[in-house]
């Protein structure tokens, strides 16, 4: 509810400061005080789009404030979050207008968009009067308001649930879809690669065996040529000269000789003894390795066909084989999800029928039910319209499907369309005379009669309706006392739900105030300027008694008594439940 609102240099306003209270707030003074210049503030403070006109002659910039009270349950924390805001107790909105048409907004001290303050407004305040009403007029905010008066939130909010997950799937489908080419042309090409590395079969350290194989078998004849040299030199054979055995069993005849004479040659004897089976055993493998040598020009052709083929496979895979085995590992992990997202896709397409099929079945049932309350609306509107001296006035809530659309099929084999509040729109409708045909709610002409219509409305949907402050710009236009007063039940009865703001020139209305104020319009240093003054006492006594007539006439405070009084008992009666 509005806390404070705070106004300066905006049409004759020079500064005002202001707490309205939590329950009815009457404001009364003569035409042309000011009184409508204190709605048109508050207007241009949740976000109606004004000019340098408004600004007071003589200065450069006006400047509104308001400091608004969230309950705790108020949506707009969750507003306030995801736009970057604090979520605070209170929330404060400031607005300057500035010459050339410039203006600042701000939430809690940082700029705002117009925008966003719009969408503030509309959730603290509604205002019905002579100007448009900032959110009855709105079909959205007229189905919410019927579902909140069938009761039908939880059901509405699976429903809000059920579409939000429905278009998470379908955007989900929709990027699957949308991808499935470039993920077949990307399994096509894994598939590819994959089974061209396992076809090839490499194995670690093979290339550096298959470079050895090769070098060996391209020298064939030099390697025969060198190792039958090195085996002559250490065997014998066709050579004259003796071999390196030759040598050895020469040397170890010898030692033996020594040894015999001096023992301690024997270890050396030892020795040369061992290095000559060494000797021995390195020459017959010399003679297999030769005999071993064979120039083979097929193996050396398929040992360079399997090189050719690694040296491929490490220019497209790796720099080297194990580099090669991992890409290999990757690329048939990657597949598995690659195959899995069909599998999703195919999950994906079950949900989505599934989700679609429960909206329609909750949305139908949602339907019933807002068919019912509507019925029930309309007639306890016509009710209050009838208590209002407005029997005349028709009031009905047409709801119609979204017949252009086939998202849904209705357990009747009905298609139609949905939004997240279902497969309805909702549309107040009204005739004011009879005979006359109903129209929708916001064509109304802007009248006093169209604010009682309001109040009627609202008394409707007190309950249901959760804007918490309402207000209600000369409600009292062209009636008389008698309807006067069943007004200021209205209003005292809003008052218990709503913090309630009214602008009456009937004093049968203002006797209901929680709290009452003036307002003036006075000249000071030849400046005219508007002040908001509150009320009680014998001041209040005497603002009622100047609305009933002349203070001079000795019956005039007899007859404000007489209606306060009547007042307070009617509304201690209504406490008890008694009143009507």
């Amino acid at each position: 509810m509005l806390l404070e609102l705070s106004v300066e240099n905006f049409g004759i306003i020079d500064y005002i400061r202001w707490r309205p209270t939590p329950g009815l707030n009457i404001l009364t003074g003569e035409t042309g005080a000011g009184k409508s210049l204190i709605i048109d503030a508050i207007e241009a403070l949740v976000g109606k789009r004004v000019g340098e006109e408004v600004i007071r002659a003589g200065t450069d910039h006006a400047r509104i404030e308001g400091v608004f009270e969230l309950d705790k349950s108020s949506p707009l924390k969750e507003l306030l979050k995801e736009q970057g805001f604090e979520a605070e107790e209170n929330i404060i909105l400031t607005r300057e207008i500035e010459k050339k048409g410039r203006s600042f907004n701000r939430i809690n001290g940082h700029s705002s968009s117009l925008h966003l303050i719009q969408e503030i407004g509309r959730t603290l305040i509604d205002i019905h009067g002579q100007s448009k009403h900032l959110s009855l007029n709105e079909p959205y905010q007229q189905l919410l308001l019927l579902d909140r008066y069938a009761n039908a939130n939880d059901l509405r909010s699976k429903v809000e649930t059920q579409v939000g997950r429905f278009y998470q799937l379908a955007g989900q489908l929709r990027e699957l879809t949308e991808d499935e080419h470039s993920i077949a042309r990307r399994a096509d090409l894994l598939n590819f690669e994959v089974d061209e590395i396992t076809k090839a079969a490499v194995h670690e350290g093979e290339d550096e065996e298959l470079n050895r194989e090769s070098t060996t078998l391209a020298n064939v004849e030099k390697l025969k040529s060198l190792s039958h040299t090195a085996y002559q030199a250490l065997y014998g054979g066709d050579i004259p000269l003796p071999s390196a055995l030759d040598r050895m069993g020469e040397a170890i005849h010898s030692l033996k000789e020594l040894a015999q004479s001096d023992s301690s040659l024997k270890n050396l004897l030892t020795e040369v003894e061992n290095a000559l089976y060494q000797i021995e055993e390195a020459s017959h493998s010399l003679r297999a390795y030769q005999d071993r040598l064979t120039y083979d020009p097929a193996r050396l052709d398929e040992v360079e066909q399997r090189l050719d083929l690694i040296r491929n496979l490490k220019r497209k895979y790796g720099n080297s084989i194990a580099e090669i085995i991992q890409y290999a590992k990757k690329a048939e992990e990657e597949l598995q999800q690659l195959n899995f997202q069909s599998e999703r896709r195919t999950q994906l397409q079950e949900e989505y029928a599934a989700t679609r099929n429960e909206i329609a079945e909750l949305s139908c049932e949602l339907s019933k039910i807002r068919h019912k309350a509507a019925t029930e609306l309309a007639k306890e509107v016509e009710k209050e319209l009838t208590l209002l001296n407005m029997a005349q006035v028709g009031f009905q809530v047409l709801l119609a499907q979204f017949d252009t659309g086939d998202e849904l099929t209705l357990p009747d084999g009905h298609t139609c369309a949905f939004t997240k509040s279902g497969i309805d729109r909702a549309e107040f409708l009204i005739t004011t005379n009879p005979g006359e045909p109903l129209r929708p709610l916001a064509k109304i002409a802007s009248t006093g009669e169209t604010s009682r219509l309001m109040l009627a409305i609202k008394s409707a949907l007190s309950r249901a309706d959760a804007t918490p402050t309402l207000i209600f710009d000369e409600i009292d236009i062209g009636i008389g006392g008698r309807s006067g007063e069943v007004i200021g039940r209205k209003l005292s009865n809003l008052s218990r739900n709503h913090q309630v703001i009214c602008i009456t020139h009937l004093p049968q209305v203002a006797v209901f105030a929680e709290a009452h104020y003036s307002i003036s319009k006075d000249v000071l240093d030849s400046r005219t300027v508007t002040t908001i003054t509150p009320l009680s006492g014998k001041d209040r006594l005497d603002e009622i008694s100047a609305m009933l007539g002349s203070l001079s006439e000795p019956t005039a405070l007899d007859g404000t008594q007489e209606l306060l009084s009547k007042a307070d008992a009617w509304k201690k009666n209504y406490l008890r439940g008694q009143g009507s």
